[in-house]
């Protein structure tokens, strides 16, 4: 009888902790703004934003889901935020088409700023990918959003990766 109070509220405090780490995990992956003195991006429902990006990034996330088959050991789409600083457009668009197997290269202008938007092909491992650059220039430095995605994704993450690409401003 002793042992069992103590039991009880031991229990009761672990299904309280367990609903309460799941329900802020679960908010992680809501949609949200993100925007900085250098961008803007609109983050869609299904990706989560790592707080603490790795070393160079400005913004790191990813989806919730994998892929599939043998493509089930990688995230089914991948961001990333670049600044290059003291680099031109021009500059940093050569450096995408030397180093990426480049499939397509477009232009748009968006509140009068211009963007260079790039589509790639990689494999890694294996697995077939997509790359997709969009690069803006402010205040002498370049911001660069990157996509890594697998080359067949859900109609969901693909939406998705389209939102955030359209929503991805540079100030």
């Amino acid at each position: 009888m002793e042992l069992l109070i103590p039991g009880l509220i031991l229990v009761a405090l672990m299904v309280y902790a367990s609903t309460r780490i799941k329900r802020v995990a679960a908010e992680a992956f809501e949609a949200e703004t993100i925007e900085t003195a250098e961008f803007s991006i609109e983050k869609p429902e299904g990706f989560l934003n790592v707080i603490r990006p790795h070393d160079g990034l400005a913004l790191e996330a990813y989806s919730k889901d994998f892929g599939s088959a043998d493509a089930a050991d990688f995230k089914a789409a991948r961001a990333e935020i670049r600044i290059y600083r003291n680099r031109s457009l021009k500059y940093a668009a050569g450096a995408i088409r030397e180093a990426a197997k480049v499939t397509s290269e477009t232009t748009e202008v968006i509140d009068g700023r211009k963007y260079v938007v790039f589509e790639a092909e990689m494999v890694e491992r294996g697995i077939g990918f997509r790359e997709i650059y969009k690069l803006a220039e402010s205040g002498g430095n370049v911001v660069e959003l990157k996509f890594i995605v697998l080359e067949t994704l859900p109609e969901a993450i693909s939406a998705g990766v389209d939102a955030m690409l359209s929503s991805f401003t540079v100030k």
